[in-house]
């Protein structure tokens, strides 16, 4: 796929773009937001893009000898919610601006790198571009162990110095100093005061300088160190550049390939998983109580049935012909149509709305018409969909389709987090339909239902296995879960598993019951006539998501600000500047 990419100079654009190519992509241009020049300022208060270093960024056209499109920042962080909306004035919007740039002069270009790792804030905004587009954002840094990150990107040739300074143990005296110098001393920082090793807390940012796509480098002759504060403790300093310099590469020196392509494979419980499968294969189910849907008997329900349980509402067995059945569709599309504004009836019957569901179960009898569906069903959310399963069955009469869903109506007083992730990283897999990866509110979390797809291709593993799908689906929903702060193993409160063949329930449950340390939750295993993609097996999750507690500040009634300031400055003396650091 052609790209463009988004750079700001810093290590994470470029290291991602050495991403995009190792993963076959190919970048037709590259494009930065920089300060206003009448503004004169060198950064700016923004929450999505770093303008420190914008004054060598022009020099990046020709070390990697594409086109540079460039825009100044009108706009502010003016939403700065966690959900994004088009808004008038806001910096965002200047992204949506620089995009229609590349796209006038490239219309052949379907993705947008970015180097995003842990800003939920970015993500949002980048992904809301590129879906106004129909672009597709590739950000394979997302939600990577930012340790390991480090180090791979060193070692993978990006020669990045820190540029810029503010936070406590970092100080004027490492600008200029490379992130494999530093790599050391960053991680002891980590160690002793929590600091994010990659910069995600704005400790620090950087500019590269050369990397393996570059086929000139840039060599920095002269700067000037700009005092933004000179507090004490935690100084906040930047590079100005001025004067560089750019100098050809040889041809060795030049090798995209050193990026390393992340293998779901090397997740920690993958070997344990394909084990237990090959065993479990020739044996019967452990547990007597096993459903299938592809047995000869329809999923029948007597009526559509609205049940509550503070502070659920359950809405079951919802189909097209609830309030007539001697209605016809001509299409797919009709009868989801229908079928949804009744759901929608019933849930404005109890004061509910689309907003307040939190987990739906869509089952249709034909998967090829997914599509299909999508296009109807999308339509009746915001941008925040629902987590979902749908899955195939053989349904009650002439339906096509039915629902079954959860809802719990929203209160000021509780928060309702919701994650949608729709860029391609290592992380899970983007949305393949209108729905959200996950719910977090009143205690619960709804996680959408997960099957084994690579998500940086999107694609099932080959050769078709069982054991390859089950594992890859477990770490996807593990990665899921794991974003959301809450130990998996401890607070699951019920599974599902569908598999799209009888004989996989005893494949599944051996895959379930060691991933879950033989102490599996609530499951139920159903057997149905197909899952999405043609996938084998795919999990549903709901978890007990308790609130945080309010934090304890009983520990520092007694302690002074004088001497807590003591405390930090000794243990400030005790790390110590070593030589090594910057080899």
């Amino acid at each position: 796929m052609k790209i463009v990419a988004l750079v700001s100079g810093g290590k994470d654009s470029c290291y991602n773009m050495m991403q995009c190519v190792a993963n076959g992509h190919e970048i037709v241009a590259i494009a930065n937001l920089k300060p206003p020049s009448e503004s004169g300022k060198d950064e700016l208060d923004s929450y999505m893009y770093q303008t420190v270093g914008h004054d060598a960024i022009h020099l990046y056209s020709e070390c990697m000898q594409l086109p540079l499109y460039r825009r100044e920042i009108i706009g502010g962080s003016v939403l700065q919610d966690s959900d994004y909306t088009v808004t008038a004035n806001d910096e965002t919007e200047d992204l949506l601006m620089l995009l229609k740039d590349v796209l006038k002069d490239h219309p052949d270009i379907k993705g947008v790198s970015v180097g995003a790792i842990l800003s939920n804030y970015q993500r949002v905004r980048v992904e809301h571009v590129c879906a106004r587009l129909g672009l597709t954002s590739f950000a394979y840094l997302w939600r990577r162990d930012q340790k390991e990150l480090l180090y791979e990107m060193a070692n993978a040739g990006v020669n990045a110095i820190l540029i810029k300074v503010a936070t406590l143990g970092l100080k004027p005296i490492h600008l200029g100093k490379s992130i494999g110098q530093m790599y050391p001393y960053l991680c002891e920082m980590n160690d002793m005061y929590d600091l994010h090793i990659c910069g995600e807390g704005g400790e620090y940012e950087t500019f590269t300088i050369d990397c393996p796509l570059f086929k000139k480098r840039i060599v920095v002759e002269e700067t000037e160190t700009i005092m933004h504060s000179n507090d004490a403790f935690a100084p906040v300093a930047y590079l100005k550049f001025k004067k560089c310099a750019l100098v050809d590469k040889t041809v060795e020196e030049i090798d995209p390939g050193n990026a390393m392509i992340q293998n779901w494979k090397d997740w920690k419980s993958s070997d344990v998983i394909f084990s237990a499968v090959d065993n479990a294969k020739g044996t019967p189910l452990t547990t007597p109580k096993v459903v299938s849907y592809l047995e000869s008997s329809p999923i029948t329900t007597e009526q559509p049935a609205v049940d509550y349980h503070t502070p659920f509402f359950a809405i079951s067995g919802t189909t097209a012909y609830d309030l007539d059945n001697t209605k016809r569709f001509t299409s797919i599309e009709e009868e989801t149509q229908a079928c949804m504004e009744v759901v929608q009836g019933k849930l404005f019957e109890k004061n509910l709305e689309w907003k307040d569901v939190v987990t739906m179960n869509v089952f249709v009898t034909n998967m090829n018409d997914f599509g299909r569906i999508n296009a109807v069903y999308k339509q009746f959310f915001d941008i925040n969909p629902s987590p979902r399963a749908l899955v195939g069955a053989n349904l009650n009469g002439q339906a096509n389709l039915q629902i079954d869903l959860t809802a719990i109506k929203t209160i000021k007083t509780a928060r309702r987090d919701t994650m949608h992730v729709q860029g391609i990283s290592y992380w899970a897999p983007a949305n393949i339909g209108p729905y959200s990866q996950s719910v977090v509110t009143q205690g619960h979390a709804f996680i959408a239902g997960q099957i084994g797809l690579i998500p940086n291709t999107l694609d099932l593993p080959f050769p078709r296995s069982f054991a390859q799908e089950a594992a890859l689906s477990l770490r996807n929903l593990e990665n899921i879960v794991s974003t959301l702060e809450l130990p998996m193993k401890s607070h699951i409160a019920l599974c599902y598993c569908y598999v799209s063949d009888p004989s996989f329930l005893p494949l599944a449950q051996a895959a379930w019951d060691v991933y879950m340390d033989n102490a599996p939750p609530p499951t139920l295993y159903i057997a149905i006539p197909s899952l999405p993609r043609d996938a084998m097996v795919e999990w549903q999750v709901i978890l007990d998501a308790p609130s945080p507690m309010p934090i304890d500040q009983d520990s520092n009634e007694d302690t002074t600000d004088e001497e807590q300031d003591v405390v930090i400055t000794k243990k400030m003396r005790t790390v110590q500047m070593r030589d090594d650091c910057f080899g």
